[in-house]
C-alpha cells in the first residue's frame, strides 16, 4: 500500500482535513488563475521611465522605432529626422519625431491582515484579493513584463523586486499562502498590537523600493487606512500609476433584513441584531462614506479606484482598463 510522502516523513506534519474552500488558500488556486490571464486588461501605462525596450508606449518622444508625429524642425535636431515629404509640401523644414516602447515593471501591494480575513458569502476578501494578485502577476508575465510585490499581514511584510523567472514566480505564490495560513492562525485580539498601520508601513517602504514608471495595484479593504497612509500613497502615485481596489464582503456594504443571525470567527460566537432600521442605515452609510473618500483621493491625485466583492466572479470582473471591468 502506498504511502503519502508526508506520513513517511515525521519531520512533517500530515493533516487528513479537508481544504476549506474560500477560507484557506492554496497554492494549486493561484496556478490555476493562469487560466484566466488571457482575459485581463490592465491599464495602459503613460509615464515610463525605464531604459528597457518593452511592449508599451513611452510619453517620451525621441529616437525610438514608431513615428508619431512631424514638428517644424528646431536648433539642435538631428538632420537625418528631418521629414522632407513635409518639408517640400510645408515649405519650412520639419523633424520627424517618433515614440519609444519601454518596458513597464507592475507591482502588487497585497493586504493580508486579520481584516481581510472575514467572510460571508463564497470566499474570504483575503481570498478573493490573492487570487486577483495572481492573475495580475500571469498577465504581467504573459506580457513580457516583470513583476513584483509586497506582501504584508500584521506581523511582517515580504518584498520582491520585478522579475520574469520562473523562481520568482513560485516564490511570490508561495509566500502569499504562507503568508495568509499565518494570519488565519493569530487570534485576532493579539492580531493588531503594533500601533502602526500595516499599510501605511508598506506604503511607505513601496516608495523606496517601486521605481517611478511602475504600474502599481493595491489590494486591501483599506480599513486601516488613515492619514499616513494618504500621505504615502499620494507621494508614491506622483511619479507611477496607481491603482486602488477595495474588497469588501456584502455583509459590509449592507446588513441582512431585520432579524438575529449567528456569527462566528472561527472560535467565538455571538448573535448579530440587525432589527433596528436606524441601525442598519447607519451602517450602510459609513460603508458608503469609506468608498466615496477612497473615491475622492483617487480622482484628486489622477489614480484609479475599483470594488471587488467577495462573491463576485473573478473571471467576469478582470478588466481593469477603463471603463469596463471592476466597478469604479
Amino acid at each position: 500500500m502506498n504511502q503519502h510522502w508526508r506520513k513517511s516523513n515525521p519531520a512533517k506534519h500530515f493533516s487528513d482535513r479537508p481544504h476549506q474552500m474560500g477560507v484557506e488558500l492554496s497554492l494549486a488556486e493561484l496556478l490555476e488563475c493562469k487560466r484566466m490571464a488571457d482575459n485581463l486588461k490592465l491599464p495602459t501605462m503613460q509615464k515610463v521611465k525605464t531604459h528597457l525596450l518593452g511592449g508599451f508606449i513611452s510619453y517620451y518622444k525621441g529616437r525610438g522605432m514608431d513615428f508619431d508625429e512631424a514638428r517644424p524642425y528646431q536648433q539642435g535636431d538631428d538632420i537625418r529626422s528631418i521629414d522632407w515629404r513635409v518639408t517640400a509640401r510645408t515649405g519650412d523644414a520639419h523633424t520627424k519625431i517618433f515614440r519609444e516602447e519601454r518596458e513597464r515593471p507592475v507591482f502588487v501591494l497585497l493586504d493580508q491582515t486579520h481584516s481581510m480575513m472575514f467572510g460571508s458569502k463564497v470566499q474570504f476578501k483575503s481570498v478573493q484579493a490573492a487570487k486577483l494578485a495572481a492573475t495580475i502577476m500571469w498577465k504581467t508575465l504573459g506580457d513580457g513584463n516583470r513583476f513584483g510585490a509586497l506582501l504584508f499581514n500584521d506581523f511582517r511584510h515580504q518584498e520582491f523586486k520585478p522579475a520574469s523567472s520562473r523562481k520568482n514566480t513560485l516564490r511570490i505564490l508561495n509566500d502569499i499562502v504562507l503568508s495568509h495560513a499565518e494570519q488565519l492562525k493569530v487570534d485576532e485580539n493579539k492580531a493588531s498590537s503594533s500601533s502602526a498601520s500595516p499599510i501605511a508601513v508598506t506604503l511607505k517602504r513601496a516608495r523606496h523600493l517601486i521605481k517611478p514608471g511602475s504600474l502599481v495595484f493595491v489590494l486591501s479593504d483599506f480599513l486601516q487606512f488613515n492619514d499616513e497612509s494618504e500621505h504615502h500613497l499620494v507621494r508614491l502615485a506622483q511619479h507611477n500609476d496607481i491603482n486602488l481596489i477595495t474588497l469588501f464582503d456584502p455583509l459590509e456594504q449592507q446588513l441582512p433584513p431585520a432579524g438575529l443571525y449567528p456569527i462566528t470567527n472561527g472560535s467565538k460566537r455571538t448573535i448579530l441584531n440587525t432589527e433596528s432600521s436606524q441601525t442598519r442605515e447607519e451602517y450602510q452609510r459609513l460603508f458608503s462614506e469609506k468608498v466615496q473618500h477612497m473615491d475622492a483621493i483617487a480622482l484628486k491625485h489622477r489614480m484609479k479606484h475599483h470594488q471587488l466583492a467577495t462573491n463576485e466572479n473573478l473571471t467576469q470582473r478582470l478588466s481593469l482598463s477603463d471603463g469596463q471591468g471592476l466597478r469604479r
